[in-house]
């Protein structure tokens, strides 16, 4: 039987052949847009501003885990030190702060914050003001200069949503997609293999670099000397106690129990010679308006914390504290945020130094059995159980070794902590102690295969970064898997 043609089958056919046609291209363009996006997410860490993003942290965090969120710009980074207030409070902190960032940015940090956590404590960092713009004058800055380039700072880090969408066409002048990946905003630094290096070398790090530098004795004699500076006046523009209280309404309604608005202590010679009030008075007045929210200005609990307590930056408003001040701080605040609030969860399952030296030292038997532990150090070419070292005369010198019983020192982290009470525990930066051969160490104690030939350091920390007193010195050491080893040396450093 002949089979007969007919023009709707043709037509039908027709149609399948042009589906067929639109579902392969759709699928190629699918399969050439998941490759873009690939391609991004493996290159976009080189061309972000920071080495790591503080949002990498808190995208880790388990959904409604985090205890204190603290929002604020580098005079938070560098005043607070949240592993402390990690270690002491036994609870979750996060920061939020990055460098330059203003009350408009913390904003848009603590919308995004939200959607995952709810902190029942929230510390808002009272720097945020220092750059005294209206919306328009911030929006409309110069997009070529260093205060404009800050503020992807905390924008770059965030998941792509209505939040980074919203902030995008709310900050950043030009294309909304190039400024949402920074990988095609950057594009003229394609080509720049040195900088490509170095985030490669510093992607992963465990331990940031603390502030161990001190303001110099110049620098000192030109605050001193110096009437006027190039802020003297900390005006709060409308627009911006706008931006705080919109945070606050957004924390209260989500369930944030308390806010603290924190100021970090100023260089006095600077801070009495300007007009201070115009920042601790509309501060004072806010919180009069908002009882959820209390003013905590540590310039009144430390009105005159001295050079050691400040890093070496030129001369001017934008002073920021050294580990030394971070640890006098944090300490105070952990105190503070326990005895005010009675905050002491069991959220804090953080692996850093200070959390293990913290359960070192206020728990019996100590963390790591003596057996485990080997090592041998002089204090200033010293034996002696209790070294005394002048303040600022002499710096403290640590020489030895330390490894764990049959684990290959190589690939073992070192720090040491010197501990005075419950209040000081400074543990040092990875620029203070410098790794050095002991091949000496595994002959004597007869291994083999080199087992404790990378064992031996040296550490060496300026003495004034130090307060007066007794402290303990424990060795520590992180294994290559995260675990943290402590050991108290049974020796001291007596600052005098």
């Amino acid at each position: 039987m002949e089979i007969q043609w007919h023009p709707r089958l043709s037509i039908f056919n027709s149609k399948i052949i042009m589906i067929n046609k639109l579902v392969k291209g759709l699928f190629k363009v699918i399969i050439l847009l998941s490759l873009v996006l690939l391609v991004i997410k493996l290159f976009e860490p080189f061309f972000t501003e920071s080495e790591t993003s503080v949002w990498d942290n808190f995208y880790a965090q388990e959904k409604n885990s985090v205890d204190i969120l603290i929002l604020g710009n580098s005079h938070a980074n560098a005043g607070i030190d949240q592993n402390i207030l990690q270690a002491k409070l036994n609870s979750n902190v996060v920061s939020l702060a990055t460098r330059g960032q203003n009350i408009y940015q913390t904003y848009y940090c603590a919308l995004e914050a939200y959607k995952n956590q709810v902190p029942e404590v929230l510390i808002i960092e009272n720097y945020l003001f220092y750059e005294r713009l209206t919306m328009d004058a911030f929006v409309n800055q110069d997009p070529t200069i260093n205060d404009y380039m800050k503020r992807y700072l905390t924008f770059e880090g965030k998941k792509i949503g209505e939040v980074k969408i919203e902030e995008a066409r709310a900050f950043f002048k030009g294309n909304l997609l190039e400024n949402l990946f920074p990988l095609i905003k950057k594009h003229d630094r394609w080509t720049d293999v040195d900088e490509i290096k170095k985030r490669l070398k510093t992607k992963g790090k465990k331990e940031r670099r603390r502030g161990v530098t001190i303001l110099s004795q110049a620098s000192v004699q030109e605050y001193k000397t110096r009437s006027e500076f190039n802020l003297n006046t900390y005006n709060i523009l409308p627009e911006e106690e706008k931006a705080l209280q919109q945070i606050v309404d957004l924390a209260k309604e989500k369930g944030t129990k308390k806010i603290i608005l924190l100021t970090i202590p100023f260089y006095n010679h600077y801070r009495n010679k300007i007009d201070y009030n115009s920042l601790d008075k509309p501060l004072k007045a806010f919180v009069k308006k908002n009882e959820f929210v209390n003013y905590l200005d540590l310039n009144i609990e430390y009105p005159d914390l001295d050079r050691s307590c400040f890093s070496n930056e030129p001369v001017g408003y934008n002073q920021h504290l050294n580990y030394k001040g971070a640890i006098v701080v944090s300490n105070y605040l952990s105190n503070y945020v326990y005895n005010t609030y009675k905050l002491k969860s069991n959220n804090n399952d953080n692996n850093s130094l200070e959390s293990a030296l913290y359960k070192s030292i206020n728990s019996k038997p100590e963390l790591t059995k003596s057996e485990e532990f080997l090592g041998f150090f002089r204090i200033n070419n010293s034996k002696n159980k209790i070294v005394s070292i002048t303040q600022e005369k002499q710096a403290i010198i640590l020489d030895g070794w330390m490894t764990l019983k049959d684990k290959k020192s190589t690939d073992n982290e070192m720090f040491i902590g010197l501990v005075k009470g419950n209040n000081f525990m400074y543990i040092n930066s990875v620029n203070q102690l410098v790794r050095k051969k002991r091949l000496d160490v595994t002959k004597n104690l007869k291994k083999k295969n080199n087992l404790y030939d990378d064992s031996g350091f040296k550490f060496s920390i300026n003495s004034a970064l130090l307060e007066k007193g007794l402290f303990d010195v424990y060795t520590i050491i992180r294994d290559p898997k995260g675990k943290i080893f402590v050991k108290k040396s049974g020796r001291k450093v007596k600052i005098i």
